[in-house]
């Protein structure tokens, strides 16, 4: 357990200021800020495993029966508490000077005032950790407890350095931090993880950067298995050791892998985070600036160290900033779009509307001109109507003409012979009226005939216009009754009662009073009764 505690100790300095270290592979920039992403995403995760490692300890604790184990039981709680929460590292290491003050343990001790020290630069109480290390003679030290003193002791007056920023103090206690440096390395054995640690934090001194890298890609190698602490605080070395070789994106990569492994093993002293916001900051990604900002604020907060709250203090301020003024930019383009929208669907609606008119203007002549085209097809079909009556009549017509011509022909004949024979009564026999009936009745026949080849359903569905009882049957199926005789010629397009009543030999007064009496028969209304005949 003293080899792990001893491991851990060169990595303490570390958490309190990382500084530069090697290389973060291959991945691109946006591969190790999505993982970030992820490791964040399961934070809930890695806070349970640390409160499991806590119980345990805790548990070894209560049911410690020896002084020996109740002070690395308690050492262990400090141990689990002092990169996750000042206040209780503080109690337990305080506690654990008071168990080695009462075994009267001088090498317990000494661990002791170390835990105390580290707790207390942490908290950036640094006057009352000078005091606590002050109490500590290296003289009487050796081995582990030796270099866990140098280590103690850099970190102090390195945080000091840090804390106070000033000259000629700054580099009075940069010099002393690096004086314990050297002393360290002068005891760790070579080539060990250790050795190439502090022999990189020298060459980040020396400003030999890229030197540097090559140290710290050793100490990755020789992490086996990982521990989740010395690979936060070497990534962060390298991700400083980047950015003064002037490559942001490989110190990106660098300070989200060490911020990852913070994360996995619920360290909340830290740092890699916010200087990674700062960094993603200045790209341009806001939003992801501003989660890692709150999240390492949140770990801080948490941890409850005074020194990390003013560092990350003086860049939240100015990424919320820029974080709002994204937004108010991205409000104001929405703004903008947002009328531009408006402006469009008004001007889509307008042409939509327009469309909409000028097809309902030629939905309106397309009817328009389906109601010419109907009624030019009713027109050639009448014309066609007319000319087939044309064709029929003029046929019928010469053929009747020609009869007639053959019977005047023989009637002039019979005539003269007839005067010249003196037989005067045999021709006042020949001339009676009814000889001529005879002949307009077989007009009307010859009429009746070549009427119903052209409408042979018209006696069919001018009946259908009346009701049974008034339904009247032609004496034979090639001829008409008087009163359908006078709408076959309303249907050849006959309407004057002139020209009717000359050709059937009425008068006008009986035709009109056949068509009133006939219309009011029927079933339909008077006014119709012909349209419906036309249509037959």
């Amino acid at each position: 357990m003293l080899g792990n505690h001893f491991r851990q100790l060169y990595f303490a300095a570390l958490l309190l200021f990382a500084v530069p270290i090697g290389v973060a592979g291959q991945e691109s920039v946006e591969a190790w800020l999505q993982r970030m992403d992820a490791s964040l995403d399961r934070r809930a995760e890695f806070e349970a495993a640390k409160q499991h490692r806590i119980d345990s300890v805790r548990h070894m604790l209560s049911s410690a029966q020896t002084a020996d184990a109740r002070f690395e039981a308690m050492y262990g709680m400090y141990d689990e508490y002092k990169a996750y929460c000042y206040d209780s590292a503080r109690h337990y290491s305080y506690a654990c000077l008071d168990v080695a003050t009462r075994q009267g343990r001088e090498d317990w001790v000494v661990r002791s005032k170390c835990a105390i020290a580290f707790s207390l630069t942490s908290a950036g109480i640094l006057s009352e950790a000078r005091e606590v290390l002050a109490s500590i003679d290296p003289r009487r030290l050796s081995g582990e407890q030796l270099a866990e003193y140098y280590n103690y002791e850099s970190i102090l007056w390195r945080t000091m350095a840090d804390f106070v920023g000033e000259e000629p103090f700054y580099t009075q206690y940069i010099s002393l931090s690096n004086a314990y440096i050297d002393s360290l390395t002068s005891i760790v054995p070579d080539n060990t993880l250790q050795w190439w640690t502090h022999t990189g934090s020298e060459q980040m001194r020396q400003h030999r950067y890229q030197d540097a890298l090559e140290s710290f890609a050793h100490v990755m190698k020789l992490n086996q298995p990982v521990d989740l602490h010395v690979e936060a605080m070497t990534a962060a070395e390298m991700a400083w050791a980047y950015i003064f070789l002037d490559n942001e994106e490989k110190a990106i990569e660098c300070f989200a892998r060490s911020a990852i492994a913070d994360n996995e093993s619920a360290t909340r002293e830290i740092t890699a985070l916010y200087h990674l916001a700062r960094l993603i900051y200045k790209r341009g990604d806001y939003d992801r600036a501003s989660r890692y900002v709150h999240q390492a604020l949140e770990d801080i907060n948490f941890y409850n160290t005074r020194l990390r709250k003013v560092e990350i203090n003086d860049i939240l301020p100015i990424i919320e900033q820029d974080r709002y003024n994204a937004v108010r930019s991205q409000r104001n383009w929405f703004i903008v779009a947002s009328v531009l929208l408006v402006i469009l669907i008004l001007a889509i609606l307008n042409v939509y509307f327009m469309v909409r008119k000028k097809n309902r203007l030629l939905a309106d002549a397309h009817a328009t001109i389906e109601t010419q085209l109907e009624q030019l097809k009713q027109a050639n079909l009448k014309l066609k109507e007319d000319n087939k009556i044309k064709n029929a009549y003029v046929g019928q017509s010469f053929y009747t003409n020609a009869e007639y011509i053959e019977k005047v022909e023989k009637l002039y004949l019979t005539i003269e012979r007839k005067i010249a024979a003196r037989q005067y009564e045999d021709l006042r026999s020949m001339l009676k009226l009814s000889t001529l009936n005879g002949e307009r009745e077989g007009m009307y026949v010859a009429f009746d005939q070549t009427f119903l080849k052209l409408f042979p359903d018209f006696v069919q569905r001018y009946n259908e216009l009346f009701e049974e009882k008034d339904r009247k049957q032609p004496p034979s199926e090639d001829s008409l009754t008087s009163e359908m005789r006078i709408f076959a010629l309303i249907r050849l397009g006959i309407t004057d009662s002139e020209r009717i009543a000359k050709f059937l030999n009425y008068s006008v007064h009986t035709v009109n009073t056949y068509k009133t009496r006939i219309k009011n028969r029927s079933t339909a209304e008077n006014d119709q009764f012909e349209q419906l005949i036309m249509q037959i």
